[in-house]
């Protein structure tokens, strides 16, 4: 059965009356709907799934105002072995419901701490074939996380316009563990040290404008500096978090990043392409990292 369930006429025709309505890509409002219904049959399945990363930023949050396609999945605790496994099953049995095709089948491992899952859908707009990411990282518990009403480009216009749609769309009342906006923040400021150490600027940058828009939400209060702390020495545990690592200083490494443009041009050339908004290299350094590295926020206090 394909995501649509019949009704591709209705969902064509309601795709594109809210792409115009809110200035949006048909393909971008019609991925949205897709995503949503993949996350509402996902938390059907377990209810320990916690949804993070950009997306979540739009879809729970609404606070950014970028193109996101990819759905991160965790979880609130360290998933054992049985646990991993099922979210492989649970994904998979989600994605056949919706028609999606697997197409690297070979390269996931439920025992891996991180898997990443390409899907194709068939689009109703065309003839095309659209990609569907789902990653999922296991590494670390997500916490803290909370439930929360994941949104949509089709159930806000609905709701803000008081129209019934015409067709089944459960995913317009998605409830599910969000993680926290603070928790958000850190672990993308540990991402862009990380991936300077790595020296991996491709495809990166989108995360100092994802700070910027986060950091006005957040309170700097003594509960965010154990969160920092609290979140870093999970992190330790794993070389994979280098900017987690004792020897270093999260404040210096982003003065670093600032002073040497290290993702100026990836963010001019990739992410800026993204954004629905027009907002500078400059403008996302000065309202995001600029100011957490004056702040001294991620200073490390020892156990």
């Amino acid at each position: 059965m394909a995501w649509h369930n019949n009704y591709a006429n209705e969902w064509e025709e309601i795709i594109l009356a809210v792409a115009r309505a809110i200035n949006r890509e048909p393909f971008m409002i019609e991925k949205d709907v897709v995503q949503s219904m993949f996350l509402y049959q996902l938390a059907q399945e377990d209810a320990s799934y916690v949804f993070k990363g950009g997306t979540s930023l739009s879809k729970a949050y609404g606070i950014i105002d970028r193109f996101s396609e990819d759905i991160d999945i965790s979880m609130d605790h360290k998933p054992t072995v049985g646990q991993r496994k099922k979210s492989k099953t649970d994904i998979l049995s989600v994605a056949d419901k919706l028609g999606f095709e697997l197409k690297n089948a070979e390269d996931i491992q439920s025992r891996r701490d991180f898997n990443r899952y390409y899907f194709s859908y068939q689009s109703i707009l065309d003839d095309t074939a659209m990609e569907f990411i789902v990653e999922t990282s296991y590494m670390h518990p997500v916490f803290p996380s909370s439930k929360m009403l994941v949104n949509s480009f089709v159930g806000n216009y609905c709701k803000d316009n008081q129209i019934n749609l015409p067709v089944p769309f459960d995913a317009i009342n998605t409830t599910m563990l969000i993680q926290s906006l603070e928790r958000g923040l850190i672990d993308k400021v540990f991402a862009i040290c990380d991936y300077m150490l790595k020296n991996r600027q491709e495809r990166n940058s989108r995360h100092l404008y994802d700070i910027a828009k986060i950091l006005p939400h957040i309170t700097v209060d003594k509960s965010l500096y154990r969160l920092i702390n609290e979140v870093r020495n999970e992190r330790m545990t794993s070389q994979n978090n280098p900017s987690a690592q004792p020897e270093y200083d999260i404040s210096n490494l982003l003065e670093e990043i600032i002073k040497n443009h290290y993702f100026e041009n990836d963010y001019n050339t990739v992410t800026k392409k993204i954004l629905y908004e027009d907002i500078s290299y400059d403008k996302a350094i000065k309202e995001g990292i600029e100011k957490i590295a004056a702040m001294n926020m991620f200073a490390y206090q020892r156990p």
